[in-house]
């Protein structure tokens, strides 16, 4: 093999390691953040199409929205972004702006630039933290569900490890007994489970990333991928070159591979809480168009269409 070829093979090897980390440690929360996006646009359009472009609004919206944009002020705070103007919830007809948070950050520092990507997907991640604190608080028999979710987040990890044969057979069969032990009489019968349904709903409906928020989050993913691409090539250059011999013990603290466990288990968890929000949105876009096809037809309107 030429000099030529062991480079190319060299940079192959980097290339293929960050994308693969980087599905490893995102490629869920992409996937979830499509399907939101996609269930929220559908019960957008039936409120639409049924009741007008704003009763939806002040349905879900007041407690959703606030939601939305605190995901992305702490995430701003964490990452040491200025906040120069936030509006929680202000809906504005003529655009369709529910509310905003402006912030400006240091160009020069790597930590700002990755707090991007983190800012432009915080509605997914302080969602499905106030999904998860709400059902702790208000669900009567949340220990039951979060036995199920545990169960779920184990399988997610052996996808993650690459051992697809029955993962979702086995997931399925999870997701479907965390609902039959979620929608039980004892649950419908307290009122604080009802509770938890409205504003697990209206979380859920608003946890959809806007235009904005995946503009924000590209400038962050690109420097994300610099940096685990950098990395890598010094890793992986230390390795090939026998320099990482010479480093004994603390070679182990410097690879990501080290930490593999414990980081599949927060992925692991996290995936499960962002699948079960996942759900109770495409449970509210489910009850949300038979109830209002049922106003629909009483209207003389016939079905409605949510998919454009």
């Amino acid at each position: 093999m030429s000099n030529l070829e062991k480079i190319l093979e060299f940079f192959k090897t980097v290339s293929i390691t960050t994308l693969s980390q980087l599905f490893w440690l995102f490629g869920l929360l992409f996937i979830i953040g499509f399907i939101l996006y996609l269930i929220a646009r559908f019960t957008r359009t039936t409120y639409v199409k049924t009741t007008g472009s704003t009763f939806d609004v002040f349905v879900t919206g007041w407690i959703g929205t606030p939601i939305h944009e605190l995901g992305h002020a702490i995430l701003c705070l964490i990452f040491r972004h200025k906040i120069t103007e936030i509006k929680l919830y202000t809906p504005n007809t003529t655009d369709g702006t529910l509310g905003y948070v402006n912030h400006t950050y240091d160009s020069k520092s790597i930590y700002q630039k990755v707090g991007n990507f983190f800012i432009g997907i915080g509605p997914i991640l302080f969602g499905a933290f106030v999904i998860y604190f709400l059902f702790y608080l208000l669900v009567p028999n949340n220990q039951e569900v979060f036995g199920s979710l545990d169960y779920q987040s184990k399988i997610l990890i052996k996808g993650i490890h690459g051992k697809f044969n029955g993962i979702w057979e086995s997931l399925s069969k999870s997701i479907i007994y965390t609902f039959n032990t979620l929608l039980t009489k004892a649950n419908f019968s307290n009122y604080k489970f009802w509770v938890f349904l409205y504003l697990a709903f209206c979380i859920s409906s608003h946890m959809e990333l806007s235009p904005a928020d995946i503009k924000g989050s590209w400038r962050g993913l690109l420097t994300i991928i610099l940096l685990f691409f950098c990395v890598n090539l010094i890793i992986i250059g230390l390795e090939t070159l026998g320099f990482s011999n010479h480093l004994g013990k603390w070679w182990h603290y410097i690879k990501l591979d080290s930490y593999a466990l414990s980081i599949n288990k927060f992925i692991g968890m996290f995936g499960a809480i962002f699948i079960f929000s996942t759900i109770l949105s495409g449970l509210n876009f489910i009850l949300t168009y038979i109830g209002l096809t049922i106003f629909s037809f009483f209207k003389g309107k016939g079905i409605v269409n949510p998919f454009w």
